[in-house]
């Protein structure tokens, strides 16, 4: 959904909650420009960091060991902005509304930027403020919603 956009193109991402790294991979394969990698277990940190050795993105990525709230708050302080931010929370505890908050209510994420989260599809997230919904995708028990920044007219 996001490559057919032309949305990954050169793009800086922010993955939370990426696991194994499958969602960011996949984008630095499809022509993203850097990913910030953050999980918080150590376990699959280390998996994250063999599957991006194996997968020849390395040098194009960034591997945070820590929650999202704590990354997206350093994010914030440093300054750093993304294009896009892939998320995947763990279904089913109430983290999907205020996650999406957060981002699209914070600096992190840059003006026209995007929001990708995959959940549950009995969850439907709403568009958090300054957003739309650019489409949604479901696949048997898991959707895909796609969030876009609205653009403020001058």
């Amino acid at each position: 959904m996001l490559e057919h956009r032309g949305w990954l193109t050169d793009a800086r991402i922010l993955d939370l909650y990426a696991g194994s790294g499958a969602m960011g991979i996949e984008a630095l394969s499809r022509g993203a420009r850097a990913v910030v990698f953050v999980e918080a277990s150590p376990g699959v940190v280390r998996t994250l960091r063999d599957n991006l050795a194996a997968s020849g993105f390395a040098e194009r990525a960034e591997v945070v060991p820590t929650s999202a709230e704590r990354a997206l708050r350093a994010m914030t302080r440093r300054g750093t902005r993304v294009d896009g931010v892939i998320a995947d929370p763990p279904y089913g505890r109430g983290d999907l509304q205020p996650l999406l908050e957060r981002v699209a209510g914070g600096d992190v994420l840059a003006a026209g930027g995007w929001i990708a989260v995959e959940h549950a599809a009995t969850e439907l997230p709403e568009a958090p403020p300054g957003m739309v919904v650019a489409a949604r995708r479901r696949h048997g028990g898991t959707a895909l919603t796609l969030f876009r920044r609205v653009e403020v007219a001058s």
